[in-house]
């Protein structure tokens, strides 16, 4: 036993567990890198240090640079992707490895795996992915277990991980009124608010008091470290409410030691305008920017319209009231209330990832790419710790991401359609990961492509790979096995974070933001797709259908007047015929073994094809269709947009609907725009739109939504992140600031007019021939 330099009482053991990684990094202590790993484990937090380390990247073997660094430069069995030897260079210190990569860089003299992370790379080529069991000795420092390089490898272990809800109210005058928490997990449910203010001796067990903002800010900080979350999650929490603490604790002199370290929080600001949090041992989960990265859709991100939807509740101050007022209205008069509105904000956000169960859909994705949860949605990250410890064991080492060079552009999916109108008997084949299995069948990946003399195997448009050197083509073979085993098994997240990884793969190797990409490697899967897509519909064609309309994966067949009577059945026969030709031509043709799956995936009793502007043909990417259940679905209409208002996406549905099932439509649609014109739909007229910077910041061009927002904030510099408005005579007007006078004629031309249309000429109608009869009384 002894006592270190923080007054802590240390006991050293030798300790095998398992554990999950939260955050890593490396940095330099006494001129020597280290790599410092958070975790937690089956027995709480801990911290992994390796001193000592030494950063790497390499150069060509005959390359002579000048340094000034002391490097150590070893010979290693690896090439570049030229068949060029190459040597490892080995520096003391990070600061070293990055003086040294900026001096040869200066001498035009070409790095590879230069903006490789150390710590990524230390982890990645010891295959540890997210969860690993430790083996060593462990220090006690407060509430941290330290291992000093101790031996890891990689396990199967999912943790328990406790969260930490937490919210603030701020005033007018822009300081700090309180902080509320809601910290889960384990057995967890507790519940708090911090006020400044004084006690008035009458306050629930739940509310605390500070008497100025200085104290409110440090109970803030003590408060976190007391319930050592391994999650801090909130709404806009690390772009307003981490952001704004950080300004006022700079203002104030209080450190927001907010880690399980000791180095204070540090935001950065990303390219797109949002913040990343850098703590020490913890994460923090952004509510708006986690969904939107799970691909969740909603009218607006706002926390009132989430929570609505997903838990069937919201917020204490409702929208219809003047929320700022009302804030310091209760603050001055009823800090309890506020509380209770600060306290109902932290516990909405943890019920919305409660019902999402979001959290375990990025500790899933984690686990299956290697990549911390705040990180998995950065799709060429995952592509490089899965493609860069195998490459170096196939002798190879790939080049830095600035040396990426782009070639000719790849082809998108190929995407066809017939003739605009109503279609009976429509059934939708599907091809099951299209581009993966593109990949397995024909053996596309970088490395494949490098070895394209070896055994060769061509693609439908003549670019070869190796059928024996692959590496992408078995691991995709290796996540479908599993994705079929969790969907059987009911494990929706493991699904999940496979298919979303198996379908990034593409798009990985399609940007030149990837250090393996290469024209060939796009372009073989999206021509060989379009090859896949035209000869699906050619061959059903032979057979004697009619292929109505195509988009990349999927067929849409019209049956066969005999076949209307059991339309499930004329599906799963088209399936079996798919497939079972494509198995024999791959065969024929290209001598491998079709991995290719089609589906048969539904059927609409009645489809919809609207037409091209000034065509007769059938709009791309553009239809509806009835379902066998009496659902209506839509595909690139007006209901599915976001920025589209309420009155219009009613309008399209009645219309769809009425069409659909042979109603009455001529005088339905009069009726509408009569029954807009009177002001009917007023309260349906509001446009939303996002604003992706400040208004002012608009120069070139202001569209409708930035006018609206200038009305707001006439100077330009408040950061409105939506704005909701209503087209009048005078032009676009916030709501908030909206009296009456809608332009009802902009709502019949820009809304309603190009929605029926669509329709009409199914009918041979057309809007402008419909409503001229009525045009005169309207006035």
């Amino acid at each position: 036993m002894f006592r270190n330099s923080r007054n802590w009482i240390d006991r050293t053991d030798m300790i095998r567990e398992q554990g999950f990684l939260l955050t890593v990094e490396s940095l330099d202590i006494k001129g020597q890198c280290e790599l410092h790993f958070y975790g937690t484990g089956s027995r709480g937090p801990f911290k992994i240090i390796y001193n000592n380390h030494k950063p790497l990247f390499f150069i060509n073997r005959d390359a002579a640079p000048l340094l000034s660094e002391r490097v150590e430069r070893k010979e290693v069995k690896l090439v570049d992707f030229h068949e060029m030897p190459v040597d490892a260079l080995y520096f003391p210190s990070l600061d070293s490895f990055f003086n040294s990569r900026k001096m040869l860089k200066d001498q035009h003299i070409k790095l590879f795996e230069s903006d490789v992370r150390a710590e990524d790379r230390f982890l990645m080529e010891r295959h540890i992915k997210g969860s690993l069991e430790i083996e060593g000795e462990a220090e006690n420092e407060g509430p941290l277990r330290v291992f000093r390089n101790p031996r890891i490898r990689p396990v199967d272990y999912r943790p328990r991980l406790t969260w930490l809800s937490f919210d603030i109210e701020t005033g007018q005058d822009g300081t700090l009124y309180s902080v509320s928490f809601h910290l889960t997990g384990n057995d967890q449910d507790l519940r708090k608010v911090i006020m400044r203010g004084i006690d008035p001796g009458s306050s629930p067990l739940w509310m605390e008091y500070c008497p100025g903002e200085k104290e409110l800010l440090e109970r803030f900080v003590s408060l976190v470290r007391e319930y050592d979350p391994d999650l801090l999650i909130g709404w806009h929490v690390i772009g307003f409410d981490l952001k704004f603490l950080n300004e006022r604790a700079l203002k104030l002199g209080v450190r927001l030691n907010l880690g399980r370290g000791f180095r204070e929080l540090r935001l950065i600001e990303k390219r797109n305008g949002l913040f990343a949090a850098d703590l020490e041992g913890r994460i923090v989960v952004d509510g708006p920017q986690t969904l939107r990265t799970a691909f969740y859709k909603f009218e607006n991100f706002k926390l009132e319209t989430v929570a609505q939807e997903l838990i069937g509740r919201g917020k204490d101050i409702t929208p219809e009231k003047d929320k700022v007022a009302e804030i310091e209205r209760r603050f001055r008069e009823d800090k309890e209330a506020l509380g209770f509105y600060n306290l109902e904000d932290s516990v909405l956000v943890t019920e919305i990832f409660r019902e999402t169960a979001i959290i375990d859909q990025l500790v899933t994705r984690s686990l299956i790419t290697g990549l911390p949860v705040d990180k998995v949605h950065m799709s060429v990250a995952a592509f490089d710790y899965f493609m860069l410890p195998l490459i170096h064991r196939k002798g190879y080492v790939a080049p830095d991401t600035a040396d990426m060079e782009p070639g000719a552009h790849a082809a998108g999916g190929h995407v066809f359609s017939s003739d605009a109108g109503l279609y009976p008997h429509v059934v939708v084949l599907d091809f099951k990961s299209l581009y993966p299995t593109i990949i397995r069948t024909f053996f596309i990946d970088p490395l494949s492509r490098l070895k394209n003399e070896t055994d060769p195997c061509t693609t439908p448009v003549g670019i070869s790979f190796s059928r024996t050197h692959h590496i992408l083509p078995d691991f995709l073979t290796e996540l479908m096995g599993r994705r079929a085993a969790a969907k059987k098994e009911g494990d929706q997240y493991l699904a999940q974070a496979v298919k979303i990884l198996m379908n990034s793969f593409y798009g990985v190797m399609g940007t030149t933001g990837c250090r393996f990409y290469h024209a060939d490697l796009p372009t073989a899967i999206t021509g060989t797709g379009q090859w896949i897509l035209k000869s699906c519909a050619s061959r059903l064609r032979e057979k004697g259908y009619q292929v109505i309309y195509g988009d990349t994966d999927s067929v849409f067949v019209c049956l066969k007047e005999e076949e209307y009577a059991n339309p499930g059945a004329a599906g799963e026969r088209l399936e079996k015929e798919v497939n079972n030709y494509f198995s024999k031509k791959l065969k024929e043709d290209f001598h491998i073994e079709s991995r290719l799956e089609i589906e048969f995936e539904k059927h609409y009793t009645k489809f919809f094809l609207p037409p091209m502007r000034n065509s007769q043909e059938g709009a791309r990417k553009r239809y509806s269709g009835l379902l066998d259940n009496g659902e209506m679905e839509f595909k690139g209409l007006e209901t599915v947009r976001s920025d589209w208002t309420a009155m219009a996406r009613d309008f399209q549905q009645e219309l769809f609907s009425r069409f659909f099932h042979e109603k009455e439509l001529k005088q339905w649609v009069r009726d509408y725009v009569q029954k807009l014109r009177d002001g009917e739909f007023d309260s349906k007229l509001i446009y939303k739109k996002r604003l992706s910077r400040q208004a002012g910041d608009y120069t070139k061009s202001r569209p409708p939504h930035v006018k609206a927002a200038l009305l707001l904030d006439p100077e330009g510099t408040r950061k409105l992140r939506e704005i909701s408005y209503i087209i009048t005579a005078e032009g676009p007007v916030p709501v908030e600031m909206y009296e009456g006078g809608a332009d009802y004629s902009h709502y019949v031309e820009k809304q309603i007019k190009p929605i029926a249309d669509a329709v009409l000429f199914a009918i041979g109608e057309d809007f402008d021939s419909l409503i001229e009869g009525r045009q005169l009384n309207l006035f």
